[in-house]
């Protein structure tokens, strides 16, 4: 892939109108299947839709933003809508991949409390690569295998997925989810509120002070409440997602710097170059050159 091929978008296609908007998928099958996509999974790609990865035999790297993460047997790797990953070349992990639109997610919203995707702005409190226990492993194995017998049965069970599913996703969100459990109640809406705003308001203000204000606290509160709960002060996460934002306009939309430092508000493109060279090492030339395929 050249610079000037920028890295592809995939969108969801329903297997069947009767497993429309959810797929479950036999990762071996998946390769066997090759030869019949547009694109090269091996390779870095985007994806519309929201996508779970369950590894019952393998070990290897897979590539989520531009970051690395180690899975092994028994883990299970989270990708959220309009993320680039790519699979690792040199594993052929066995298990089950499973593709769900945002529709799917909306149709369901009465049985799914909350889709435990944790946005990709929360990556530094939660991993996008989870560990199962034997006992969940072996819980989430039996719920797919519900899952696909009632897709077979036909579109009348469309309910029956969605609670499936939702028993699912419960389980594997309050597994991903346990490092907040010393937080309380307030301390967690705090900093989805934070999130939140940082996701609405980043490509124009990158400065701690700015969200303390539309929080109506001080910019030293505000900065503790995320260390303590994702370890980071609130100005790393705005940098994070910042510069994750740089990282996409380059390699994935073949962006200029000056067409970023535009975009994202920066006052001129040298000073652009240099945010990203100290939060990065690297220049963004070099950052896309050395992404470029």
């Amino acid at each position: 892939m050249d610079s000037s091929a920028p890295i592809p978008n995939i969108c969801y296609r329903a297997p069947s109108q009767e497993e429309s908007g959810i797929e479950v998928l036999d990762l071996e099958r998946f390769r066997d299947r090759l030869n019949d996509y547009s694109f090269n999974p091996y390779q870095p790609h985007r994806v519309s839709y929201f996508c779970f990865l369950f590894i019952d035999e393998g070990e290897g790297e897979h590539l989520i933003d531009f970051h690395r993460y180690p899975y092994r047997s028994g883990s299970v790797i989270f990708v959220n809508p309009n993320q680039v990953h790519a699979f690792d070349s040199a594993d052929r992990p066995k298990g089950k991949m499973i593709n769900i639109t945002t529709a799917f997610f909306s149709d369901s919203a009465s049985n799914i409390r909350t889709s435990y995707f944790a946005p990709f702005h929360q990556s530094m409190a939660a991993s996008p690569v989870l560990s199962l226990s034997d006992d969940l492993k072996d819980s989430c194995k039996a719920l797919l295998t519900e899952v696909r017998k009632a897709q077979h049965e036909g579109a009348d069970d469309d309910v029956v997925v969605q609670l499936l599913i939702s028993s699912l996703l419960i389980k594997l969100g309050r597994r991903r989810q346990s490092h907040l459990s010393h937080l309380s109640e307030h301390q967690k809406e705090r900093f989805d509120l934070f999130l939140t705003l940082v996701e609405q308001c980043f490509p124009e203000a990158r400065e701690a002070s700015h969200y303390a204000d539309l929080m109506h606290t001080s910019y030293k509160t505000l900065s503790q409440l995320c260390k303590t709960c994702c370890g980071r002060t609130a100005k790393q996460l705005i940098d994070f997602r910042t510069i994750l934002e740089i990282k996409r306009k380059l390699v994935m939309d073949g962006l200029s710097s000056q067409e970023i430092a535009s975009d994202l508000s920066f006052e001129d493109t040298s000073y652009m170059n240099k945010y990203f060279k100290r939060l990065t090492g690297q220049t963004p030339a070099a950052f896309k050159r050395d992404n470029e395929c």
